[in-house]
């Protein structure tokens, strides 16, 4: 099957057509004696640590070299091509092949550099996106060393949308990424040799610029975390992705990624190695800048949390003997609504009740957030233990409100490992919400398992739902859809804020769907997979 698509590849070439990679482009062409002295080292180096599949093709055309992804993004071992320079044209893909024979003749008309996307069969059959990067190479004499190629694989970014990105950008970022730093070094620390790029990343203009000192005890922060290094490099004869830390000329910190291998002449180990780096020192700066603000921020939330726990109590204590006034009053007054006395005591005990319940939201936060919240784990039925008895809870509540209270469980033994306590918080805080929000039609709650074997519970309604932009910030603390003091509904903005810390406790992840004046559906999904014999009823 691929023979036949390689034939099919070759045979809509263009005949008369020039090809890019046997053709030496129109400038000085440098003698044979001469070209061989690129630092070849050097490249291959480069190429084998890089994701992509590079080649280095010679002004005789021959291929000198290929990375050894060209296995991972063709299917091909290096070897399968052989010295064929038109390689590529073997397996672009038909559609790209004539877009690919004009890119060869703007070369072949003096450009030196192009980039595109394009198709491959690989050796499979399976067509991929590549991106490819040609360019041809000049010594300081104008003499030309050969061509460079760089091809990425890019299928997994083909979207429609990504592939209208500007090609300009495309290959201006693939082309930066060769900017790599590179040094020789003896394993006393002394510098042998090193690229601009490596030197700037130290602040220096040049070698002769260093300290008349020895390089590594100067420039290498962590001395034994360099001693590491080495060590593994002696072992296992090469490095991959090391970060160090280096002091610069102005005596900041550079922070880097090296990549560094042995170097073996005839057989013999030289007494230095070759490294590649990557300077990711903003990267670092802005992790560190990130962990510093989350550490702040962290702090600010126990400061807030221990503040509200001390003055919930502060509130408590004296609510409770309000509390307890209000029921001797009621026992003394032969309690009855329709007296006017009686009923400012029935507003207060409402109204006692509701800052209760504030202040128990408000204590739970405070525990859940300092991390004092003690959680008992056991076996629970999630539908007799937990979702009955809630259930019948409100019950009374669903036929003062005319709404229809639905409990279904199709699941035969819907039991996980949890807290129970949690688990009541949880589906008491979902139902509650729901009545509050819900002024006619039905509040339904469903246990089932889903295709991942998982247990869900679904708490759906028909209230007034909730605007598609405030839903990513549902479930902070405090957070309400509507803040004004005239709103409809009482509220503290604590209670989803809870239901998502003691799913976060119990193994569990909650999400909601809604419409705005059609509903809302909360679902809460229990990672761990159930058991066999829980078949759906």
């Amino acid at each position: 099957m691929q023979e036949e698509n390689l034939r099919h590849l070759n045979d809509g070439a263009d005949s008369g057509q020039k090809e890019i990679f046997t053709e030496k482009p129109h400038q000085p062409s440098q003698p044979q004696n001469k070209y061989a002295d690129f630092n070849e080292k050097i490249f291959k180096l480069i190429a084998e640590f890089s994701d992509d599949w590079i080649s280095w093709i010679n002004p005789d055309s021959q291929i000198s070299f290929m990375s050894p992804r060209c296995r991972l993004i063709s299917g091909y071992d290096p070897g399968e091509f052989g010295d064929d320079s038109q390689f590529l044209k073997r397996i672009i893909h038909p559609k790209d092949l004539n877009k690919f024979v004009r890119e060869e003749s703007k070369m072949l008309e003096g450009m030196n550099f192009f980039s595109d996307e394009f198709r491959i069969i690989k050796k499979n059959g399976e067509v991929k996106w590549i991106s490819l990067v040609c360019q041809n190479v000049y010594d300081i004499n104008n003499y030309y060393l050969g061509r460079y190629l760089c091809i990425k694989d890019i299928s997994d970014k083909m979207s429609p949308n990504v592939f209208l990105l500007n090609k300009e950008t495309l290959a201006k970022e693939i082309y930066d990424d060769a900017e790599i730093g590179y040094y020789e070094i003896f394993y006393d620390g002394n510098l042998k040799s090193a690229n601009k790029i490596f030197l700037s990343m130290l602040g220096y203009e040049n070698i002769g610029s260093l300290p008349n000192r020895v390089f590594e005890e100067y420039c290498v922060l962590n001395k034994e975390k360099r001693e590491e290094f080495k060590s593994h490099l002696r072992k296992n004869g090469r490095v991959k992705d090391f970060e160090s830390e280096w002091i610069r000329k102005d005596w900041s910190i550079g922070y880097f990624r090296e990549s560094a291998n042995t170097v073996t002449i005839g057989g013999v180990l030289q007494p230095y190695y070759q490294v590649l780096v990557h300077d990711i020192t903003a990267l670092k700066n802005a992790e560190y800048a990130y962990l510093t603000a989350l550490s702040k921020k962290r702090k600010i939330e126990e400061l807030k949390a221990e503040f509200l726990a001390t003055m919930s109590h502060e509130i408590r204590t004296p609510l409770n003997v309000i509390m307890n006034m209000v029921q001797l009053l009621k026992n003394e007054s032969g309690f009855n609504e329709s007296v006017e006395t009686n009923h400012s005591i029935k507003i207060i005990e409402e109204e006692g009740e509701r800052i209760k319940r504030t202040i128990d939201l408000i204590l739970e936060m405070a525990q859940l957030q300092t991390g004092t919240y003690e959680k008992i784990i056991s076996e629970v039925d999630l539908y007799d233990d937990v979702l009955k008895q809630i259930y019948k809870s409100y019950s009374a509540r669903a036929k003062a409100k005319n709404i229809e209270f639905i409990l279904t469980n199709k699941i035969l033994s819907p039991k996980i490992i949890a807290d129970k306590y949690g688990l009541e918080q949880i589906f008491k805080q979902l139902i509650d919400n729901s009545f509050k929000y819900t002024t006619s039609g039905k509040i339904e709650t469903t246990v089932y398992m889903n295709e991942e074997e998982q247990i869900v519970v679904e708490v759906e309604d028909t209230g007034i739902g909730i605007k598609e932009e405030y839903i990513p910030f549902l479930f902070e603390v405090f957070s309400q859809e509507d803040n004004s003091y005239s709103r409809l509904f009482e509220g503290t903005g604590l209670g989803l804020a809870i239901v998502k810390k003691h799913c976060e406790l119990n193994n569990a992840v909650v999400d909601v769907e809604s419409i705005k004046n059609i509903g809302s559906k909360f679902r809460v999904r229990f990672l761990e997979k159930v058991k066999e014999e829980n078949s759906a009823l």
